[in-house]
């Protein structure tokens, strides 16, 4: 091939800015193209800002039957489920649970650990866009728990599988990681915390990885939207959009929630469904903020601080698109819970807000090659979409470029499912020997 590579990234996500930026850094020249606006207005753009390997583990663990069940009889807490009982909405449930058996969930969220870690150690570790371009911190998060729970019984030992350091904190421990929660209301027992793991605000990221990429060469299609793709035999050539057609030596699909339509119009049937999750942006409390970000693990909220002046609170995942009365009620109880933990935030600003995530039944993106040449996917990330973007966008520019992989691609197949479960054919790139659980519950580190 003559001169550089032409691809085009279909969505300014933090998945396709990330993918763009990293193929541009290669030399290739790269257009993108969204229907937003702006980089990051979906997903990416007031999600946690946790950077978590620490807790990337698959939704779909044993018993999550049994919470779906009590979500339909109205007595769950963190996640619940949205009419209408559309059929991807059944399709995707029916898989959701199949996945929630002991050697899925082992396999999913050793997965996603190496995935993640991938991932978060390309972001701090390279530091191609500067911590304070961002808010970006890698000091720790915290995992808490109340008196009466406990991490799950395979964790910790995914995480020394995978080399990833942790400490196990009883309440005066993690109070001295985390002085704020000394008058907080809402109270914690104990804690796993992950030095590794880190913070930032993934659509400040995104808007400067953007602007390194656009130095680079790289040209943006705001307002513009794909129709569909340019088809050559059994290859993609192209894309197109309202405003005409570009033609690509490669494309990448990056596009989020609408990944799923456009890929349906070349008859993929990826099962990416939305679960809905909510944030309040606090602006303006600067006497003190969170030393670390931190999960509340039985409340299904996190919270983080990203520079001085912004702490942020997120929680819960409803699958699907709730009604009005269902939202107003998930921002009064975020809120109480944000007050309780941090009462300061009381006179700071408040700026909600209310996005879909990208939810596969596994909890794993599909990231790599498609059925047709040139055509490759990093969609589908879910609540992990920050975590793992430098990761995936790593990934499929080496696969564009024509390099091997660093990780196992086994387990992020675009073809792993059928209508109502695996295919047989399908590898699920799980390690042979599994981690044992850590069955001691030693509150010391």
């Amino acid at each position: 091939m003559d001169g550089p590579m032409h691809i085009v990234v279909v969505g300014a996500g933090i998945a396709g800015v990330v993918t763009a930026l990293t193929l541009a850094r290669e030399g290739a020249t790269v257009d993108i193209v969204d229907a937003a606006p702006t980089a990051a207005a979906g997903a990416s753009f007031a999600n946690a800002g946790l950077v978590s390997p620490g807790h990337c583990f698959s939704w779909a663990e044993p018993g999550v039957a049994g919470a779906a069940l009590k979500s339909l009889l109205g007595l769950g807490e963190g996640i619940s489920i949205c009419p209408p009982w559309t059929p991807s909405m059944l399709r995707w449930a029916t898989l959701f649970v199949r996945e929630g058996t002991r050697d899925r969930w082992m396999a999913n969220s050793q997965a996603a650990l190496d995935l993640a870690t991938y991932s978060r150690n390309l972001l701090f570790g390279e530091g191609v866009v500067p911590c304070e371009a961002y808010g970006g911190r890698q000091a720790g998060i915290l995992y808490l728990y109340g008196e009466n729970d406990q991490p799950g019984p395979y964790d910790e030992a995914l995480l020394k599988s995978a080399g990833e350091p942790f400490e196990r904190l009883d309440r005066a421990q993690l109070l001295a990681c985390e002085p704020l929660l000394a008058d907080a209301s809402v109270k914690f027992a104990r804690g796993v915390f992950c030095p590794n793991d880190g913070t930032g605000d993934a659509a400040r990221y995104a808007a400067a990885a953007l602007e390194q990429a656009v130095r680079l060469g790289v040209r943006v299609h705001f307002g513009e939207r794909v129709r569909g793709f340019a088809v050559k035999g059994a290859a993609v050539t192209g894309v197109e959009t309202d405003r005409g057609q570009y033609q690509a030596d490669a494309v990448v699909v990056a596009a989020g929630l609408a990944s799923r339509r456009l890929l349906a119009s070349l008859d993929y049937a990826l099962p990416i469904f939305p679960v809905t999750g909510y944030s309040i942006s606090y602006h303006g409390a600067r006497s003190s903020r969170p030393r670390v970000g931190a999960v509340s693990i039985p409340h299904k909220v996190a919270w983080a601080s990203f520079g001085e002046e912004t702490v942020r609170f997120t929680g819960f995942a409803d699958i699907g698109v709730p009604g009005p009365g269902k939202v107003e009620a998930r921002f009064q109880a975020l809120e109480a819970f944000a007050h309780g933990v941090y009462p300061e935030i009381r006179d700071a600003t408040a700026h909600r807000w209310v996005g879909q995530r990208p939810m596969t039944p596994d909890n794993l993106p599909f990231l790599g090659a498609s059925r047709h040449a040139n055509l490759w996917l990093n969609c589908g990330h879910g609540a992990m979409g920050w975590t793992m973007a430098c990761g995936s966008a790593r990934v499929v520019s080496d696969l564009v470029l024509g390099r091997d992989a660093a990780i196992d691609l086994a387990p992020y197949r675009w073809d792993r499912y059928g209508r109502l479960g695996r295919r047989a054919t399908a590898t699920n790139g799980s390690r042979s020997r599994m981690p044992q659980p850590i069955r001691a519950r030693s509150r010391q580190p």
